[in-house]
């Protein structure tokens, strides 16, 4: 199925590898966009184009993101993040936060969170981090491991 969801919308051969900027047209090469650009490109006015700022005090608007992408995180997320008390008490750890630096910096990020989750410090963040994201996916695991 993942091959027709990211199939090129241009030759609709290849995978696609890139979306446009202005209308989200997913294409795979260079000759791609130069092909799709020749049409006229419209901006896209779908929802997951959201768009949000972060004012003085931290908190999110809800305006639309500019380019989101598969990773992008949605503000009421990050608000959520932001206000965890578990995530604060997590966060005044050093150590945590000096592993949380390490891999933001690092080059090869697989080979330094592999080691991180090596520490049950890091893991408790990340596990944290993930049922505030993803509260859904977070019950249907503990269902899981009920049966």
């Amino acid at each position: 199925m993942d091959g027709v969801v990211n199939k090129c919308q241009v030759c609709t051969e290849a995978v696609s590898k890139y979306k446009c900027p202005k209308c989200r047209v997913k294409y795979c090469s260079v000759v791609c966009y130069k092909t799709h650009r020749q049409d006229e490109c419209h901006a896209s006015s779908t929802e997951s184009d959201i768009i949000f700022e972060i004012d003085t005090q931290g908190s999110t608007s809800d305006k639309q993101i500019l380019f989101p992408t598969d990773d992008t995180v949605m503000p009421k997320t990050l608000e959520n993040l932001r206000s965890s008390s578990v995530l604060k008490t997590l966060l005044k750890n050093c150590h945590l936060r000096e592993m949380i630096k390490e891999v933001d910096s690092a080059h090869k990020t697989d080979v330094v969170i592999q080691r991180a989750m090596m520490e049950p410090i890091f893991t408790e963040f990340v596990d944290v981090c993930l049922s505030i994201a993803d509260p859904v996916k977070d019950e249907e695991l503990e269902s899981d491991e009920d049966m």
